[in-house]
């Protein structure tokens, strides 16, 4: 009686487990077939360079230390690309001024600032041998706010992280509008 039971159970796990098996099945199989067909976007290419050198990256707003956070940003982002930051002689130069650093207030309670959004805005000049492109009043495209609540130096450390974030998607819509200007 013992041993039927068992089977029995053995028997319902496979019934019920049977459509999930053969899902995985399936899902496994076209995962190896487009991996092995040699997928690929097409009128992709590889970019003509494979390293940039950053120049002196000029603040003109009254926010101090901007530029440091800026040329970071820049640095993690193109090497996250798979491309070298070199200090001189890269394949492309990149300028870039920092025009705008705004913060607005966005949430109050009885007249006290809760929330407040950051606004930075940077023109960017790419130069190589055979073109040069500009990219004016680049932004994030996703609205980067931080809370104002807590104390003075929790408030500054919430601003200056969300700096940092606000420069790290400034520097990713930078790299990406270059490959599509380069994928042309």
């Amino acid at each position: 009686m013992k041993v039927m039971r068992n089977k029995i159970k053995n028997m319902s796990f496979l019934t019920v487990n049977f459509p999930l098996l053969i899902s995985y099945s399936i899902l496994s199989t076209s995962i190896l077939l487009l991996a092995s067909c040699g997928y690929h976007l097409v009128g992709s290419k590889p970019l003509p360079f494979n390293s940039v050198t950053i120049q002196q990256i000029k603040n003109m707003t009254y926010e101090p230390k901007l530029e440091e956070k800026l040329h970071n940003a820049l640095s993690r982002e193109f090497i996250t690309q798979g491309i070298r930051v070199k200090s001189s002689g890269g394949d492309v130069d990149v300028e870039a001024a920092i025009t705008t650093f705004e913060l607005k207030a966005i949430a109050s309670i009885d007249e006290r600032v809760q929330e407040q959004s950051i606004i930075m805005k940077v023109n960017v000049k790419i130069s190589d041998k055979d073109r040069v492109t500009e990219f004016i009043g680049m932004q994030s495209p996703i609205r980067i706010t931080f809370m104002t609540i807590g104390t003075i130096t929790e408030s500054v450390v919430l601003k200056e992280k969300a700096t940092e974030k606000a420069f790290l998607e400034i520097a990713k819509e930078i790299i990406s509008k270059l490959i599509i200007r380069y994928a042309e």
